[in-house]
This record gives structure tokens, sequence and C-alpha cells, in this order.
């Protein structure tokens, strides 16, 4: 049973179609450069070439060994050092999995479903406490013949019980603190997310910002690896791609998430998702003929 693969998108797709799990490792610094979510839970253990990582309206300083962890409904993208090698361990986790081998006095799915300002997504680690989890990480790498999936769900429910562990010791007396140049970019942020469906400039953000535009350009290249325009589109597609799993028409939806017109709604979205917007809802099993009206 193979459940750790060369690519992310695969080990969705793999945890998504089986309902349980799937794994990815790479040394490329090839992160995805959009903001994006899905349908699984996720556990990102960043060993070295993390530089900041963006989760709905938080950003975070990234550390070798750090972990973090993500529901499926938190939006996120990580930026890198272009001079070091992005070296990372992710675990794409169905929640029906998570669910499933959850107990009584057991919820693995605490550090997913707990969130607030004294809660963190990051989750530094100690030398010890990395190397423990990389051995964890490495039990389902193996081909075990016999038993090789009783063994990898073994480990990978190891894996998720350690991170919750971890979640629950880091959080102990957690503030979430920014710095001027993270708040200026969160406000930034926040103010595009409640007006996706006006036409956002540049000036009306800054000037939300009580700072020029210049300097909002800046900062976003320097924490976000993106210019203002991309974070919009790409928060844009975010919201499209949700109100699709929700079950609204193709045509409501680009006015809905502040495009000028269909067809530029159509362009933007197969540029960013691969497929048009009306393939896309296909693959989410969506019966089209309930769709939700307003």
């Amino acid at each position: 049973m193979e459940v750790v693969f060369s690519k992310c998108n695969l080990a969705i797709e793999y945890a998504n179609k089986t309902k349980t799990f799937g794994c990815f490792y790479s040394e490329k610094n090839d992160p995805n450069e959009t903001i994006h979510l899905h349908e699984c839970c996720e556990i990102l253990f960043c060993l070295s070439g993390g530089k900041s990582f963006f989760i709905d309206e938080r950003i975070y300083d990234v550390d070798d060994g750090d972990i973090f962890v993500l529901n499926q409904f938190e939006a996120h993208k990580i930026t890198t050092d272009c001079d070091k090698d992005f070296k990372r361990c992710i675990m794409q986790i169905n929640p029906a999995f998570i669910y499933e081998m959850s107990t009584r006095e057991t919820d693995l799915a605490n550090c997913f479903n707990i969130r607030g300002n004294n809660i963190s997504h990051k989750l530094p680690t100690s030398t010890e406490e990395r190397n423990k989890l990389l051995h964890i990480f490495r039990k389902m790498t193996i081909d075990y013949g016999y038993g090789d999936d009783i063994l990898k769900n073994i480990a990978a429910i190891e894996f998720i019980t350690h991170v919750n562990i971890l979640f629950s010791e880091k959080n102990k007396g957690y503030t979430y603190h920014m710095n001027y140049e993270n708040s200026s970019i969160v406000t930034a942020i926040k103010y595009i997310n409640e007006n996706l469906h006006k036409d956002v400039s540049l000036e009306n953000v800054a000037k939300v910002c009580y700072i020029s535009v210049n300097e909002l350009c800046r900062l976003f290249r320097k924490h976000m690896g993106i210019t203002v325009a991309k974070y919009v589109a790409s928060r844009r597609i975010t919201l499209a791609k949700k109100l699709l799993k929700e079950g609204y028409k193709v045509s409501d939806i680009a006015e809905k998430c502040g495009f000028m017109d269909y067809t530029s709604f159509i362009r933007a979205f197969k540029k960013i998702v691969g497929m048009p917007p009306g393939q896309y809802k296909k693959t989410m099993n969506i019966d089209q003929t309930h769709d939700i009206t307003h």
C-alpha cells in the first residue's frame, strides 16, 4: 500500500479517494504559489528552507523543525528561502479517517479543530521531538509485506497522536502577536477578504492600512511572496471553489467573487485551478440539480 507520494496533489487525491491519508516528502524548492485550501486536514513538518507561512489572517515566521496544523477550511500559502532546499514532510488526512480513528478518550481532531487567539497553528520542536516524528514518518515509507496496510495505519495514527500531544503542550500560555509589518499585512488581508465582491484597488487597501501603495506592495512581496493582485485573484478563486462545493451555480459565482464578467471568471479559474469551474464542480460530485439560488 503506497501512501507516500512524489507530489502533494497525489497525496491529497489518495487521501480523498480512500478516505484515509496520503503523505508527501520533498526537498525541492517548489511550494504552491497560490493561496489554497483542500478537502484534507494537513500536517506540514518543515525541516528546512521555510520563510513565512500565511494561514487565513495570520502570518508565522518559519523555523527549521516547525510543524503546522491546518484544517480543511483554512486557506494557506508558504514562502521559502530561495537559497535553501525546502525540505518538508506533509501529511494530508481525510477528516473521515481522523474521526474513525478517534476514541471517547482521545480526539485526534483536537489539533485541527481547536482555534482561537490563544491557539497557534505553529508547533516548534526540539531535536528529540523532531527525530521522533521523523522516525514515525519513515514507517509509512516501508513495504512491510504482510500486514502492510495495518502497520502503515498504525504509524499514521501514532504520528497524528504525537502531533496532538505537541499541540497541547506548545499552546500552553500562547498568545498570538504580530509585529508592525505583519499587522499591516493582516489588516490588508482582512479588508481584501471582506471586499472580494467589490473592485479592490491598491489605493483603498493602502489607505485602510495607513501606509503607501509602495510600502503595501513591498510588504506583500517580502512576507507573502506574491503581489497584492495575485493574492486577490487567489482568494477569489478559493472562494469560488468553496461556493462550487456548496452547490452554487457557476453563473452566479462570478459576481459573488468580484469578477467583472463571466468570461474573465472562467479564464482566471482555469488558469489557477487547471480546469474550468463547471468541470471542477463535477469532480466534487455535486448534484447539479440541487443548485442553491438566491
